[in-house]
């Protein structure tokens, strides 16, 4: 399991500042808003394996694979569940108009940057040239620039694990849950987690929607070669709260900043990350929670627990 969990990297900005090897890809592929960039010579070339071409169409199946993943991701997530798109998003749109995606050799399956390469007008994401068959890794990593489009808050409990929540847009069935913590310490505990803190984001999903929505692609992509897509079930919990979560964000990173003066989308690595967004991320996910009126009671107490630990830490509940 614990090698699974290491496949998805949230790059720091410092490991993403130099593409020195994006000259070595010679060939690149456009689909929609996604430009895929690889080779087939030298030490950054797909494995033989990858190079299948069974259409016949110059193009790699590989490639056309992933391609075809990221735009079924795109379309699904901005135009059926409505996020809004990184690149429509004020943190992006001035400075990019696609999405790189650099194909290369590279010890974790996938890795989503915020940085943008101004030269060449793209937010930039990597994707190893060794993906495994019916991977979703660029359903994971694309999601994550929809985080990123959203808040500058990148702490890894709730990036990863709404990332891994939102696997299963594509995924059969639904993910694991627990119940939502009920005292300060498991507050904390949950912050200090990873991946494993999908288990929370899904709980929240059930919690806020216990009838699994049924969603209606408006448009399906396939593997190449096969008439299989990759969506694989209809159902989902959770859209729309944690379309409203990331909504809340997007008015609390607004506290932080202030609170820090720190600069609109120039956070440093170790702010984006730094433990002193918790409260606000809390504080989000209490406002967007408590726009349901539920009356369920682990809703309710986990909302007043979330007030209690807010207290603890002396913060006011202040929106611009």
């Amino acid at each position: 399991m614990l090698t699974k969990l290491l496949f998805f990297i949230l790059i720091p900005l410092s490991l993403l500042a130099r593409y020195d090897y994006v000259n070595t890809l010679n060939k690149v592929y456009t689909q929609d808003e996604f430009r895929i960039y690889y080779t087939l010579q030298g030490e950054n070339a797909l494995p033989l394996k990858n190079q299948s071409d069974l259409n016949k169409n110059s193009i790699p199946d590989y490639i056309e694979n992933i391609a075809n993943q990221l735009s079924q991701a795109s379309w699904l997530l901005t135009k059926d569940f409505h996020f809004t798109h990184p690149l429509q998003q004020e943190r992006f749109k001035h400075k990019a108009k696609f999405v790189d995606i650099h194909i290369i050799p590279i010890k974790v399956n996938g890795a989503a940057s915020d940085v943008v390469d101004e030269k060449k007008g793209a937010i930039v994401m990597k994707l190893s040239v060794n993906l495994v068959s019916y991977t979703l890794t660029p359903l994971h990593e694309f999601f994550h620039l929809i985080q990123y489009g959203y808040s500058m808050f990148n702490n890894r409990w709730s990036m990863e694990g709404q990332a891994r929540w939102v696997e299963y847009s594509f995924r059969k069935g639904v993910g694991k849950n627990r119940v939502l913590p009920k005292t300060i310490q498991e507050l904390e505990e949950l912050t200090a987690t990873i991946y494993e803190a999908d288990t929370f984001w899904n709980r929240l999903a059930f919690l806020s929607n216990k009838n699994k929505i049924t969603f209606y692609p408006t448009k399906l992509y396939k593997y190449v070669n096969s008439n299989k897509s990759f969506i694989k079930d209809d159902t989902l919990y959770g859209i729309d709260i944690i379309h409203s979560i990331l909504e809340e964000y997007a008015n609390y990173d607004k506290i932080v900043a202030n609170k820090y003066h720190y600069k609109s989308f120039e956070w440093t690595e170790k702010q984006q990350k730094s433990v002193n967004n918790n409260p606000y991320i809390f504080l989000a996910i209490k406002d967007a929670l408590a726009k349901l009126n539920s009356k369920d009671n682990e809703i309710r107490d986990f909302i007043k627990l979330i007030d209690f630990y807010i207290s603890t830490k002396g913060i006011k509940n202040e929106k611009f």
